[in-house]
């Protein structure tokens, strides 16, 4: 949530709309004496030190998560220290835009910012309000509250200004009614639909035997012990040595072997065929060792890492399909390597059942095809659920990633009343949709300010991404915040 609040759009509107004047501790300096630096922008150092821009944001941004009810930690403060270094950025390249123009807020601008801080509850200036506060801290606002009006300048005139004439913000891009208007139609069609879902973890246990009977030897298990070390030649002199009974294999592991694909003992951690033939570097080999004979060893074989000699010291064991175990660990080989023979399946289930579906109830076909039958209530075209309009329900497991997936989301929005989809693979489901209904809301003002508001804070984010996007910008923030302040804390 507070780095949502904290999100660049925002962060330009809430630095523009208020100056809190905070004084905060410096940080420890770095090993010369000096305020630690975090970046640059052109000539100016973007720098630690009581008073500049850098400073006081930070001193703002951990206002803002203090209210939030933050403890800051680590993390939290890293974020400040980005946010408050885009923040000074700003100001800097605002301030010295407009100073060039030649640009200086007048004393009638400037009392009028200085206003609300020395109102009564009537919003009216209060003396008695003015004189407690010492004449140093007035003179401190007053210089803030300058620079503040300064930068803002060039965002008003870039940007707009909040103050509104006719209903239309002075200065700065311009939003037409026709642009506000396109916007809040396209977010104003809306279409639920009711969906069929094929969760592919249900795959079936007698498909999952199925692929195992028609694949057995993927599936024997070997009982081998393997020696692996890091070079060939070091494994060739092992072998030969193991061949000339100078040392036995069960030591040569022990002394010289590492334990990629081992136990201490040797016994291979992995040892059903495809789990062999996986580590495996060559097709020869892959053929070769799992053909071993007992008490047979095999020539020196390039693994995935490093170089490994195998001893074969039982037969083999077939596969058996009565044990829990052993299913469960095809169904893991499918689910990892050969992942479309499950969709493949849902999809022809899929298309059965929407061939039921033309005679029966959708209902009906649902229930006669192990389809869970779910609702989605009414959402507009929204791709990636863009703030501009109302968001797409992901709520559901199988509807998580629906606002990025433009193959549902087209045959979604392309389909007639009453009219159901192909089916359509997305994550780890299947999913047939039926149109049920097509709305369009009512474009109301409280909509089109809506859109209107949201423009300006694309707008706002584009123009601050530009500025930091800038061969001016230096940042170091993170290279400082790890280096010099976490390392010495």
């Amino acid at each position: 949530m507070k780095k949502t609040m904290l999100f660049i759009g925002s962060v330009i509107i809430l630095i523009l709309s208020a100056i809190t004047f905070v004084f905060i501790p410096a940080l420890s300096p770095n090993a010369a004496g000096k305020p630690l630096v975090f970046g640059k922008y052109g000539n100016k150092k973007i720098e630690y030190k009581q008073g500049t821009e850098f400073a006081n944001a930070v001193a703002n941004y951990t206002e803002m998560y203090k209210n939030q009810g933050a403890e800051l930690n680590d993390t939290d403060y890293f974020y400040i220290y980005n946010y408050a270094f885009n923040s000074a950025v700003q100001a800097i390249a605002y301030s010295e835009a407009v100073e060039k123009s030649g640009y200086t807020p007048s004393k009638e601008v400037i009392s009028r910012a200085m206003l609300p801080y020395f109102s009564d509850e009537n919003g009216k200036f209060s003396t008695s309000i003015y004189n407690q506060i010492p004449e140093f801290d007035r003179e401190n606002l007053k210089k803030e509250l300058t620079k503040g009006l300064v930068w803002n300048r060039y965002s008003e005139d870039l940007l707009g200004s909040q103050n509104k004439i006719a209903d239309k913000s002075m200065f700065g891009l311009k939003k037409s009614n026709s642009e506000i208007e396109f916007f809040a139609k396209m977010g104003a069609t809306k279409r639920s639909f009711d969906v069929a879902v094929f969760d592919t973890n249900n795959y079936p246990d007698s498909e999952v035997k199925k692929f195992a009977n028609e694949n057995k030897n993927l599936f024997s298990k070997y009982n081998f012990l393997v020696l692996t070390v890091n070079e060939q030649s070091q494994a060739k002199s092992l072998l030969s040595q193991i061949k000339k009974n100078e040392i036995t294999f069960e030591d040569a592991v022990k002394e010289y072997g590492e334990k990629y694909y081992s136990n201490a003992e040797g016994l291979i951690s992995r040892g059903y065929e495809y789990q062999i033939k996986e580590i495996i570097k060559n097709d020869a080999d892959k053929e070769a060792v799992p053909s071993l004979k007992v008490n047979e060893l095999s020539d020196v074989v390039q693994t995935a890492t490093g170089y490994s000699i195998f001893n074969c010291t039982a037969e083999k064991e077939e596969i058996n399909l009565t044990e829990k175990n052993t299913v469960d660990l095809v169904r893991k080989y499918i689910e990892d390597y050969e992942f479309g023979k499950i969709e493949d399946y849902y999809l022809n289930v899929a298309n059965k059942m929407i061939e039921n579906a033309k005679t029966k109830n959708f209902a009906v076909a649902c229930k006669e095809n192990n389809a869970k039958l779910e609702s989605i209530s009414a959402f507009p075209l929204n791709y990636s659920n863009i703030s501009m309009f109302d968001k797409i329900p992901t709520e559901k497991d199988f509807f998580a990633s629906a606002s990025s997936n433009v193959n549902l989301l087209k045959k979604a929005f392309s389909l007639k009343a009453n009219e159901i989809s192909e089916p359509i693979v997305i994550d780890n489901f299947v999913l047939v949709l039926k149109l049920i209904s097509e709305q369009k809301d009512n474009i109301n003002t409280n909509k089109t300010e809506l859109i209107e508001k949201e423009i300006l804070a694309y707008d706002q984010s584009n123009s601050q991404a530009n500025l930091l996007s800038s061969k001016k910008v230096v940042n170091e923030t993170s290279k400082v915040f790890f280096n010099e302040i976490l390392e010495k804390k």
